[in-house]
C-alpha cells in the first residue's frame, strides 16, 4: 500500500525531499520572481470575476433565472468572498502551523534544519498570498464600484477555533493546529486549480490564482513531507487524533459560506436571496475534496501502523 511505503521512508529519504524542495522554491516560488503589478493587466468588464462553476448555487432556480447584471454582481462578491477567506486561512491557519514547526521542531529528528527552512519558506510565500488576495480585492472593488464586504465569520477559522478551546494538552492544540494547515493546504489545490485554468474569466483573477496555485502545490508536499516526518515520533493515540483532525477538515474547508453570502445577497439586493441560502444549505460540499484527503492520509502513512518513539513533536504526548 502507498501508505505502510510512505511511513517506511528514512529520516534521511525524508530530509532530501524537504531539501529538494527548499532548492526548487529559489526559482518556483513568486515571491522570488519579484513582486508584478497585476493591477496593469487590462480590465475587461464583460468577463466574470471569479468562475460560475465554482458556486454552491448554480443549477438553483433563482440563479438560473437572474439578470445578467446580478449574475456578474455576485460573481464579483464571489471573489471578494474566497479572497477573504484565503486571507484568514494564510493568517489564522497556516501561519502559527509554520511557526510552530519554525520555533520548535519536533525533538529527535534529524531534519530540523530542512523542516525549518521550507517552512520559513512558505510563510514567505503566504504573506505574499496574503497582500495577493488584499490588492485583488480592492482592485475589483475599484473597477466594479461595489460596496465593501466586511464578514469575518469564515467556517474554517470558527470552528479551528472552537476545537483549539477544547484541547485539554498542548499536544493536542500542536497537532490541531498542523493537522488543520496541512489538510488546508492539500485541499485548497483542488479549489484553485479550477480558476487557474479558466481564461474566460477576469484576467488579474485568472493570474493570481495561477500564481497562488503553482505556490500551493509545492506547499502541499512540503506539509505531507513534515507531517510524515513529525507522524514517525507519535503514539497510536496520537495519530488517530491527527487523523480525525484532518478529515473533519475536509467538511469545514468545503463550507459554502453561506454567512458571507447572505451578506453579499443584502448589499445587492439579490431576488429570492433567502430561497437560495435555505435551499443550498450544505450541498455540494465536501464530495469534491474526499479523494485528495484520502490520497494525503495515505501519502503520510496514517493507514499504517505507528512508529513509536520515545518522545513526539517536541513534548511528551500521551
Amino acid at each position: 500500500m502507498a501508505g505502510d511505503n510512505t511511513v517506511q521512508l528514512e529520516e534521511g529519504s525524508v530530509g532530501q525531499m524537504l531539501s529538494k524542495l527548499s532548492a526548487l522554491w529559489k526559482s518556483r516560488a513568486a515571491v522570488n520572481a519579484g513582486m508584478r503589478d497585476y493591477s496593469l493587466l487590462d480590465f475587461n468588464p464583460a468577463k466574470s470575476d471569479f468562475s460560475e462553476e465554482l458556486l454552491p448555487f448554480k443549477h438553483h432556480p433563482a440563479w438560473q433565472v437572474a439578470s445578467d447584471e446580478m449574475k456578474s454582481k455576485c460573481l464579483s462578491y464571489a471573489w471578494i468572498i474566497y479572497n477573504l477567506k484565503t486571507i484568514y486561512i494564510e493568517s489564522n491557519v497556516v501561519t502559527p502551523a509554520c511557526e510552530d514547526v519554525i520555533k520548535s521542531p519536533p525533538v529527535g529528528s534529524r531534519n530540523r534544519p530542512a523542516l525549518q527552512s521550507v517552512m520559513v519558506e512558505s510563510l514567505l510565500d503566504e504573506a505574499l498570498h496574503t497582500k495577493m488576495s488584499v490588492d485583488a480585492c480592492n482592485y475589483i472593488y475599484a473597477m466594479r464600484g461595489i460596496e465593501y464586504l466586511d464578514f469575518t465569520d469564515f467556517n474554517l477559522v470558527t470552528w479551528r477555533n472552537s476545537l483549539l478551546a477544547g484541547c485539554n494538552a498542548e499536544w493536542e492544540r500542536r497537532l490541531t493546529r498542523f493537522g488543520i494547515a496541512c489538510a488546508s493546504e492539500t485541499l485548497i489545490t483542488d479549489y484553485l486549480k479550477v480558476m487557474a485554468e479558466d481564461r474566460q474569466i477576469q484576467s488579474i483573477c485568472h493570474e493570481v490564482t495561477s500564481t497562488h496555485a503553482r505556490d500551493e502545490w509545492s506547499h502541499s508536499s512540503v506539509f505531507s513531507f513534515a507531517a510524515i516526518d513529525i507522524l514517525r515520533g507519535l503514539s497510536e493515540r496520537e495519530r488517530k487524533y491527527f487523523k480525525s483532525v484532518v478529515l473533519k477538515t475536509v467538511e469545514m474547508f468545503a463550507n459554502n459560506e453561506l454567512g458571507a453570502w447572505q451578506a453579499a445577497f443584502s448589499l445587492i439586493k439579490f431576488p429570492d436571496a433567502d430561497a437560495i441560502i435555505h435551499d443550498t444549505g450544505s450541498s455540494n460540499e465536501v464530495g469534491i475534496y474526499m479523494d485528495s484527503v484520502e490520497r494525503l492520509i495515505e501519502r503520510v502513512g496514517l493507514n499504517a501502523p505507528a512508529v513509536v518513539r520515545s518522545q513526539a513533536f517536541n513534548t511528551s504526548m500521551g
